[in-house]
Parts: C-alpha cells; structure tokens; sequence
C-alpha cells in the first residue's frame, strides 16, 4: 500500500454533493496541515476552450478549478485533470465522441507526480462508481488499480437508500475498502423540500442498515467556494475524521 492515502470520491448518483464534500474534505486537510493533493482524472461538460477553469471574477466553473481552489494546489490543472471534454455525457460516450479516448497510464502518470511528497490525494469521479471510463473500465476499476479507500456519498433524498446500498454492495463485492458513507443535504434546512419524511428519517435508516460502515451527515452549504465554509462543515459534521492523521 502507498505511504500516500488515497481516497476515492463517488457518488450515489449524479448532482449528489460529491464535490461539495471533496472540496470539504480538502480544505479541512488544508487546515489541519495534512499535505494534499487533487485529482478529477476525467472531466465532461466543460468548455475546452476553459484552460484555467475559472471566469473572469476568480470563481471557479469546473470541478477540477474548485478542488484546486479548496486545496490551494498549485499543480498545473492538466495533471489534475487530464481528460476534458465539452459534451455533458458519461466519459466514454464524451471520449468516444471526441475521438480521445481515455489512458489508464496517462492517468496512472498524473496520480503518480501529483501524489510526490503528499499525505492525502483525493480522487472525485463522476457520477456513481460503475460510471464508465471506457467499455472495460469504470471507477471502481480505477480505484482498484490505485488501492484507493472510497468516500460515498449519498444526497439525503428519497430513493438514497436503494442507491446507497447498490453502491456500498459493489464496493464490498469488488474488495474496495469504504472509508465512510456522507449523507449529504441537498437543500437549505428550511426549504419545504428539505422536511419531507424522507430526508428525516434517512440517516437512522442507513445506520440500521450499515451497522459497520462510518455514516456521516453533511450539512447544506451555501457558499460552495468559500474554503473556510467548507472547511468548517467538514468538521462540524466530523467528515475530518475521515483524513489521515484525524481518524478516531
């Protein structure tokens, strides 16, 4: 195993709060003096014509500027994120689409110069664990190869605990260890979406249902760019205690 920790980030499924806590997760690292390192190996949807990945204003627009920006890396985001391409699809369909395919070993080289003299990379995939890279690879695939522990996390939604357990199954059934499981607030706490009986009884039901697995809950933030914010929510729901050097 690697001295580097390696922490794999995916999701119950799309639009769950994935890079919401991957960017928690790096700036509490930040803060906490853990030396680490980001990575969004494969990136869709966004403009190739977006070099830096920030607008104008200095906020980030894609994944990989908000990590970069949450860790304060100062990696060139080619090695952060090595495949980008403009469609909004799955990374196969976007790379067989542009005619790019996607490389383990250029991945397997970025991992390897980004992690140099690190404690901590995180890894944010993209969408659920079995999203694939290319026909014979998905990011279970990945974090096998790099002996990657796995952060779930799940929006706090109706539907998570299928979604959860789907995920958690795969994981386990591959041999992958899973760090923690982070049931993540998709809306403010006084929204009227944010009461229904779902979203209320969700986490006592996942902790019935994976005794043995760590079970966390995210809080709803509202600036999303604001490390301190970030870092912040990341203690106060104890998710900190999922990086090296913090755990309990």
């Amino acid at each position: 195993m690697s001295a580097v920790l390696r922490l794999g980030i995916t999701g119950t499924d799309t639009g769950v709060g994935k890079t919401v806590v991957a960017c928690a997760l790096a700036a509490r690292a930040r803060q906490l003096g853990v030396r680490v390192a980001v990575m969004k190996p494969v990136e869709s949807g966004v403009d190739a014509r977006d070099v830096s990945g920030d607008d104008t204003a200095g906020v980030p627009r894609s994944d990989a500027a908000r990590l970069m920006q949450a860790a304060a890396s100062t990696a060139p985001i080619d090695l952060v994120r090595p495949y980008v391409y403009t469609d909004p699809v799955a990374p196969m369909v976007a790379a067989q689409r542009e005619g790019r395919p996607v490389q383990l070993v250029q991945l397997d080289r970025c991992r390897a110069v980004l992690e140099v003299d690190q404690e901590l990379l995180l890894v944010e995939g993209a969408g659920g664990i079995l999203v694939p890279l290319d026909i014979d690879t998905s990011y279970l695939d990945l974090f096998q190869r790099w002996e990657a522990e796995v952060v779930v996390v799940a929006g706090n939604r109706l539907g998570v605990l299928n979604h959860t357990l789907l995920t958690v199954r795969a994981l386990q059934g591959a041999g992958l260890t899973i760090r923690g499981v982070v049931l993540s607030a998709l809306t403010p706490p006084m929204s009227p979406s944010g009461t229904d009986e779902a979203r209320a009884t969700n986490f006592e039901a996942l902790g019935q249902l994976l005794p043995r697995v760590p079970l966390f809950q995210f809080p709803w933030v509202a600036q999303v760019d604001d490390s301190e914010a970030l870092a912040l929510a990341a203690a106060t729901s104890g998710i900190d205690r999922l990086l090296p050097r913090v755990r309990t």
